[in-house]
């Protein structure tokens, strides 16, 4: 089983064999940045993401040739278009894009603003039918796009052959307006968005496969990477919180059935249920922008060029001897970017005195107001599902490569963390997602029984 997960600062591809083993991990810089003169746009080169993919299978010989099915993950939210005969027309607009978030007109309402009052939803800007909505308000939806996906999609319809993408309804559901009751789009609230429901890609078929590839190999549709690293970080779907730290950060819990939450997002699960989810803008981006900061004034005073993997290792030290010494009333709220609800909002410090004025007390503070917004998320979780979480597990770059982030967590959620032995858990989330799908396995519980995080 092959696990492709495409992030919006990495790509990676795993291989597993059928009892869990990983064979093969191959992973490279998502370097498909596209520069804009637009200070809030965010946006990537599908084909240049394409192609790193087919770099990375190529690293993977000689075990691509055993490989039987394909999984995908990707990061959710975003779109791009294609047009009929499958062609990417458009740049991949990422989740971070910001134009939803800018006024219909001076001193009027935004977009997604607009856009919730319309729809009823509680819209994103970065959501992929928000930027459908600007675009299309806008004059900027290319004549020739017949259809709009997203990047997962793409790359499975790639890896396929075909010519019109299919939909999970776990991607589905990140460009809004779907209905998790109905799985699929809401069709009322996109024709009060006067969106046009033709640019719609049809939702996956119940056997969850997009496609197959010209030497064999079935292909999953694409599912979100929240998703996948859930099934490749929990050892079983009940019972365990799961804490992602990468650029952004996530708490999640499987439910088997559909849970309204407020203050949580409930995000469709492949092959049924649901996630809830707590989801800041944020996450191991602010402790890079507290990396950036240090590594500005080594510059500045030194004229020294540090590594960064240095400076996060020294990061760390510090800020593991600052908490051994206690931070005193130093808090930082790490809300740089915003939030989903504000996302002009900014982040702030409190409880600055002399003997916490350190680089290493600064640094602690980082990742304890982390820890702090996403424990706000957990104490919403009703405690008829809390009560059953048991352990918690820990995932991203964000936990795995900083001990003192594992501590926070152990003590703030006060359960086992475990940690993920699979070193990519979305990619390979998606080859036990992927083996679930083709038959391999009777359920996806099945399939995560069986292939050991190895």
């Amino acid at each position: 089983m092959a696990g492709i997960d495409i992030g919006t600062t990495s790509i990676g591809v795993v291989i597993a064999s059928a009892s869990g083993e990983t064979v093969s991990i191959v992973t490279k810089a998502n370097d498909s940045d596209l520069r804009s003169k637009r200070s809030w746009e965010r946006i990537q080169e599908p084909e240049r993401i394409v192609a790193i993919v087919r770099e990375l299978i190529a690293g993977c010989e000689p075990y691509w040739k055993d490989v039987s099915a394909i999984g995908i993950s990707c990061q959710m939210h975003g779109m791009l278009y294609v047009n009929r005969a499958g062609r990417s027309v458009s740049p991949l607009y990422t989740w971070q894009d910001g134009r939803g978030d800018l006024p219909l007109k001076q001193g009027e309402e935004s977009y997604v603003e607009r856009l919730g009052k319309l729809t009823g939803y509680s819209m994103s800007s970065g959501f992929g039918l928000t930027t459908h909505y600007y675009n299309a308000l806008n004059g900027e939806v290319p004549e020739e796009a017949a259809f709009l996906c997203t990047i997962g999609d793409y790359v499975a319809m790639k890896l396929t052959g075909a010519a019109v993408p299919v939909m999970d309804p776990s991607n589905a559901a990140s460009l809004g307006m779907f209905s998790n009751r109905l799985t699929a789009f809401d069709a009322a609230a996109v024709a009060r968005a006067g969106i046009d429901a033709a640019i719609l890609p049809p939702i996956c078929k119940e056997n969850g496969i997009a496609g197959t590839t010209p030497d064999g190999k079935v292909v999953a549709c694409a599912i979100g990477d929240n998703q996948a690293s859930f099934i490749g970080a929990v050892p079983k779907l009940q019972g365990t919180l799961l804490v992602n730290i990468g650029t952004g950060s996530q708490i999640s819990l499987f439910s088997e059935s559909h849970e309204e939450v407020a203050g949580l997002e409930m995000r469709p699960f492949p092959g049924g249920g649901c996630l809830l989810v707590g989801a800041p803008l944020s996450g191991g981006k602010s402790y890079a922008l507290l990396e950036q900061f240090f590594k500005a004034v080594c510059l500045s005073f030194c004229d020294a060029e540090m590594d960064d993997a240095l400076i996060f290792e020294r990061m760390n030290e510090m800020a593991g001897q600052a908490l051994d010494n206690g931070l005193g009333q130093l808090r930082f709220d790490t809300q740089f970017y915003g939030t989903r609800n504000d996302p002009n909002g900014l982040g702030h410090a409190a409880g600055i005195g002399p003997d916490n004025f350190t680089p290493g007390h600064f640094a602690a503070a980082v990742l304890t107001g982390i820890v702090d917004e996403l424990m706000g998320f957990v104490h919403v979780i009703p405690e008829r599902l809390l009560a059953t979480v048991t352990g918690a597990a820990g995932s991203g770059n964000g936990i795995r490569r900083n001990p003192v982030m594992q501590r926070l967590l152990r003590e703030r959620l006060n359960l086992p963390l475990h940690l993920a032995e699979a070193k990519e858990e979305a990619a390979f989330g998606a080859a036990v997602h992927a083996a679930a799908v083709t038959g391999a396995y009777p359920d996806l519980n099945a399939a995560m029984a069986a292939m050991k995080k190895g």
